[in-house]
């Protein structure tokens, strides 16, 4: 039987507002969510996938990107080119 995934309840508003508060590091949102950082990084990279950078060394952290946003007009046509073929 493998072993339980750690919950991890931390509000996004919580992670904007430590990043652009100044520089966050991985290790201080696995401190505030009680995992460790190995997980932290695991469960960021899955919830926030290529908006979410790390940067490594001395003066690296963490930075995210603001969300890719689709108008709806494009999305119809797509979808109605790709349902007429």
């Amino acid at each position: 039987m493998p072993r339980p995934r750690k919950v991890i309840v931390l509000p996004e508003s919580q992670i904007q507002d430590s990043i652009s508060s100044g520089r966050t590091t991985v290790q201080m949102l696995a401190a505030a969510a009680g995992c460790s950082v190995p997980t932290m990084r695991r469960w960021l990279g899955e919830n926030y996938g290529d908006r979410m950078t790390f940067t490594r060394g001395r003066t690296g952290g963490i930075s995210l990107a603001s969300p890719a946003t689709t108008t709806e007009a494009n999305t119809t046509e797509v979808v109605a080119d790709s349902i007429a073929s």
